[in-house]
């Protein structure tokens, strides 16, 4: 009997093999070879096509049961882990709508820390445990704001894994954890986090039925079955996101253990028994893949984006050709602890979530030309990095998170002896290095929901250290280039405080300049606007005089006091129109609207133009009909045929569809 297991990555699919009996990893597949392609249509966005996936997961599995030459109907279960927080929509066909939000697009961040703000920020931290920030729900907003027409098509909404689940089974479903990550739970009572869902607008249908994490939750179709050259009725029996399965991989399930792992960013990811979260929301926490057993595990995630990427930069850029990780390593072990007092922040990967959303950028200091290698450069970096793992860790101390056990893989910077022993050290804890992948670890899950193990423990049990790192450097060394490193990153912090109170000075100045700005051009529209109308008026009172003077009922003496009357009106009218005067106004205050509204309707004519600009200032009826000399029943006939002229559907605001203009 055999398990199979998916690794849902945003750079490649993953495939593992287990022997349910032997535990024995019979294989491990991942396509493509090189990363898969994010789209980033603008600045901030990161896109990626959920068919992509399946198609390469198809191509990873039929390479896999290649390789291991086992008969497809042996794999008794599915389990699948994959990119958290991703947001996938499709319609009653189960037709993907538009390509994947992913984890690392930031484009709904502002929308969530409204919403912090809005609902209150002791209200989500203590209910949700996290702020809306830039997850899932936060993204479906941005799509309900800005693609409406997407929004009015979905049937539901699904995370990358529930997406691939639905490929296979033609089923979809959610669990408990994958609502929490996308911060759809609420940890106080126990159910979906309705107060989300109202405050955004959302109908509760758009969620997934709630499934158990380990369970059978769907059966391999036979469309699937041909294409990932699986078996027919294979069940799927485990999901999860990516960082829980992680540390369910590395048999991270109980309180005082903490997973670890520093690739292109680290990640600290620890496990409580009972709701907790940081008042400065500096890490996040999710419901275990134990979660829905006594609703007591709970994981606490501390991201940190400067990471193995700045020791890759180090590597690009400062080493020589041909060195490896290796050589780099074996070269820093030649300097002493605290690299002769170089100092390296390696947060030039943006923003860090542990310093409160604040950019440092990434510094070396105290470089001496005469004095400092590449040796030093390189045993700073893997400090400087080390040290922000246990600053990281002493904040989640501070949460009241024990740490008894530490459990990394075997595949990041955690192979460094310098970079975990740096770590134990500091920490007083042994490092424990697992051989293990994600796509092994959900292989291993599955077996749970299928019935073959009956406990975690019993699927987690051939899951043991291969390596040991003890705090075995001199602590008094380790401790001194510690304190220098926290020190310099204080000054860092405090001048970046500094620099952000300026900036916000600045920002507050220059708002409160565009408002009044903004309000004096509105005057000035509005004042544009009466002159226009009374032009019109003017215009009309004009070609009245010029019919009575023209066809002759008037008494000479009549004619003489008309005339004099309507040379005063021709006196009074402006030489150049006063509507095109408010126009070229308007549109230097609204970014060319008229422009754009041509171009997207060039059959409009003056008459419709005119009822647009006043809409785009959102005058009300009774507003619009005196500045057009018109009834309020012939303004409204007017804004009924210009709806249908612009194709606006019935229950879609004609004010919201200009204002995007």
């Amino acid at each position: 009997m055999y398990l199979l297991g998916y690794d849902i990555g945003s750079s490649t699919i993953k495939v593992a093999l287990v022997n349910a009996i032997t535990h024995e990893v019979v294989g491990i597949e991942q396509y493509p070879k090189q990363e898969m392609d994010l789209v980033s249509r603008q600045i901030g966005w990161a896109e990626q096509q959920p068919e992509v996936w399946w198609q390469h997961l198809c191509m990873a599995t039929r390479k896999l049961i290649h390789t291991a030459q086992v008969d497809p109907k042996q794999i008794k279960g599915i389990g699948i882990a994959y990119q958290m927080h991703g947001l996938v929509l499709v319609d009653k066909d189960l037709q993907v709508l538009r390509p994947s939000i992913i984890w690392c697009d930031s484009r709904a961040a502002s929308i969530g820390k409204q919403a912090f703000h809005d609902l209150g920020e002791e209200f989500c931290l203590s209910e949700y445990l996290n702020s809306p920030g830039n997850f899932t729900a936060s993204k479906l907003k941005w799509i309900k704001d800005n693609e409406p027409d997407v929004y009015s098509k979905i049937h539901k909404i699904l995370l990358p894994g529930e997406y691939i689940a639905m490929k296979l089974t033609g089923e979809i479903s959610t669990t408990i954890s994958g609502l929490s990550e996308g911060i759809f739970w609420n940890f106080k009572e126990r159910k979906i986090a309705q107060k989300v869902l109202d405050y955004f607008g959302f109908d509760n249908s758009l969620l997934p039925e709630i499934t158990p994490t380990f369970a059978k939750t769907g059966k391999l179709n036979l469309d699937a079955a041909i294409q990932t050259g699986l078996a027919e009725g294979t069940p799927i029996t485990y999901r999860a996101g990516d960082q829980p399965n992680n540390a369910l991989s590395l048999n991270v399930l109980r309180q005082g253990e903490i997973a670890a792992t520093s690739g292109t960013s680290g990640v600290v990811y620890g496990v409580v028994n009972k709701p907790i979260y940081d008042e400065k929301s500096r890490v996040n926490a999710f419901a275990h893949v134990n979660y829905e057993q006594n609703f007591d595990r709970i994981g606490i995630l501390l991201c940190i984006n400067g990471a193995g990427i700045q020791y890759s930069w180090m590597k690009q850029q400062i080493a020589r050709s041909g060195r490896s990780y290796l050589d780099m390593d074996r070269m820093a072990s030649s300097v002493q602890i605290g690299a002769e007092g170089i100092c390296v922040l390696p947060f030039g990967n943006g923003s860090e979530r542990i310093f409160e959303d604040r950019n440092l950028g990434s510094h070396i200091f105290n470089l001496r030309f005469n004095r400092h290698t590449r040796a030093h450069l390189y045993r700073a970096a893997l400090e400087g990095v080390a040290f922000t793992f246990v600053y990281g860790i002493n904040i989640l101390k501070e949460m009241g998170l024990a740490v008894d056990v530490i459990r990394v893989g075997n595949d990041n910077m955690f192979q460094s002896k310098i970079f975990s022993s740096t770590i134990a050290t500091l920490l007083g804890n042994n490092i424990e290095v697992v051989d293990t992948t994600g796509a092994v670890g959900a292989a291993r899950a599955a077996g749970i929901g299928c019935g073959i193990y009956d406990s975690l423990e019993e699927a987690l049990q051939s899951v043991q250290p291969t390596a040991l790192y003890e705090p075995n450097l001199n602590y008094g060394q380790c401790s001194q280039a510690y304190n220098y490193w926290q020190t310099t990153l204080n000054k860092v912090i405090n001048q970046s405080k500094q620099e952000n109170t300026k900036t916000e000075f600045l920002k507050n100045q220059n708002e409160a300049l565009d408002k009044t700005i903004r309000e004096n051009s509105k005057t000035i529209a509005t004042q544009s606007i009466q002159l226009a109308a009374n032009q019109d008026l003017l215009n009309e009172i004009q070609h009245a005089l010029t019919k009575i003077l023209s066809n002759g009922e008037a008494s000479s003496n009549t004619k003489k006091k008309l005339t004099a009357l309507k040379q005063k009106l021709n006196s009074q009218l402006h030489t150049k129109d006063a509507w095109q005067s408010f126009a070229e106004h308007f549109n230097l205050l609204n970014d060319g609207f008229s422009e754009s509204l041509k171009s997207r309707h060039p059959s409009l004519t003056y008459e419709e133009l005119k009822m647009c600009w006043l809409l785009k200032l959102k005058l009300s009826t009774k507003e619009i009909s005196d500045r057009l000399n018109l009834s309020i029943r012939g303004t409204e006939t007017k804004r009924y045929r210009l709806r249908k002229k612009l194709h606006i559907q019935k229950g879609e605001s004609l004010f919201g569809y200009l204002e995007k203009i």
